[in-house]
């Protein structure tokens, strides 16, 4: 290809190359340039080929965190913080001083403006101008000659004008009736204050109710002197403000319809089920405590000897278990239990997360019943012992009759 190049480019005696030759000599060079540079070494072809990795469809977890942290945290400008001024000097804005050519009109303003705009005639000025109505013009505004009302439509007028009547005669009776409504029940309350320089049809009604309103001022006076305001919740004392009062983020009219849900006793539906629920509970463990507690008492008196009950602990008055009384009760704990959990299930079903109970077992509800029965059994155990040495005071009891107190 060389030798083909230098035996086409070989130039004439010339004092020029032709273009065709130039290119073939441009060519040449380019691959002597080529031949002079060195060849990149084998041994730098791996660390080139691991410089830039292929993408294989999944993100690295460097590169993701490094993604996250700069849309988090954006990076700061980099260099030094230059002022306007400073950049204006360092790269001045380029002003083109090309000479723009203006084209003048022909003619000066001074001609524009005392040319007239419309064609003017000999001796006219301003004030000589007169307006003229225009030939097609049927009604004058200023002389009034406006089409006759004969002349219009009375088709559709006419049927506005009834339903226009219409309306009004039925907004009349409606005022007239809400009218005698308010004029019966003026009349009422002027009977029940006892006022009778109001009666009659003619009256007006803004004296009765001045009246109205004295006569209710001097009620308000007798009752005061009579002292029925002496008794009223609250007297004498500030009044009670509420927290939620001047609580910013809830509204007057919030506060206002709280309170008086609030004292109505009104209440979400999982807060009455609640109070349900604590009745329920409470009304059981009471009827429990009460059932064993007079189990307890029976049973010491019968057992022990008279002269041991005082040594009684309290350790060993709440260790005391009656298998025979938990056999006899244990179909009533079990559907009281279960009617509990049935009120539980409900309560969950309606309430919030943080604030749903547990279900109740038998065997818990005992072991409560049997600590919290400690005080009341000693307290009953002393009654019964003064009730047995006042009777044996007044009079010595048979056998018999100590046998049924002490059953009793």
């Amino acid at each position: 290809m060389r030798r083909r190049l230098r035996r086409v480019s070989t130039p004439p005696l010339s004092s020029s190359l032709s273009p065709t030759k130039k290119l073939f000599a441009d060519a040449e060079r380019e691959e002597a340039e080529e031949a002079q540079r060195p060849k990149p070494s084998t041994s730098n072809i791996p660390q080139l080929q691991n410089q830039d990795e292929n993408w294989t469809g999944e993100e690295a977890i460097q590169d993701t965190v490094l993604r996250m942290l700069v849309d988090k945290y954006k990076p700061m400008r980099s260099g030094p913080i230059r002022t306007a001024d400073v950049r204006l000097k360092e790269a001045p804005p380029k002003v083109h001083t090309d000479a723009y050519v203006v084209e003048r009109s022909a003619q000066a303003w001074q001609e524009l403006a005392n040319k007239p705009l419309l064609p003017s005639i000999d001796g006219h000025k301003p004030w000589h101008t007169t307006y003229k109505a225009p030939s097609h013009a049927s009604a004058s505004i200023k002389l009034g000659n406006f089409t006759p009302t004969s002349a219009r439509a009375t088709g559709v007028h006419a049927v506005a004008d009834e339903r226009t009547r219409k309306t009004e005669r039925e907004l009349a009776r409606r005022k007239e009736q809400a009218g005698r409504l308010t004029r019966a029940r003026e009349s009422t309350l002027d009977y029940r204050l006892g006022l009778k320089n109001c009666e009659g049809a003619t009256r007006s009604s803004e004296p009765c109710q001045y009246e109205g309103v004295a006569g209710l001022d001097r009620g308000q006076d007798t009752a005061r002197a009579a002292g029925h305001f002496d008794k009223i919740k609250g007297r004498g004392q500030p009044m009670v403000r509420l927290s939620d009062e001047y609580n910013p983020f809830i509204a007057r009219e919030e506060f206002l319809m709280n309170r008086i849900v609030q004292r109505n006793g009104a209440a979400p539906p999982w807060v009455e089920v609640q109070i349900e629920l604590e009745t329920a509970v409470n009304s059981f463990r009471d009827v429990l405590r009460q059932s064993w507690t007079r189990r307890a008492i029976r049973t010491l008196t019968m057992l022990q000897p008279a002269a041991a009950l005082p040594s009684l602990s309290l350790g060993s008055v709440t260790s005391l278990r009656d298998r025979e009384w938990e056999e006899r009760e244990c179909s009533y704990h079990d559907t009281a239990v279960a009617e509990l959990n049935s009120l539980v299930r409900k309560y969950n079903a309606l309430a919030p997360y943080s604030v749903r109970r547990p279900y109740h077992s038998r065997e818990a509800e005992l072991a409560k019943a049997y600590q919290d029965c400690g005080d009341d059994i000693l307290r009953g155990i002393s009654e019964r012992r003064r009730e047995i040495h006042g009777r044996s005071d007044a009079s010595p009891p048979s056998d018999v009759e100590s046998s049924m107190g002490l059953e009793g």
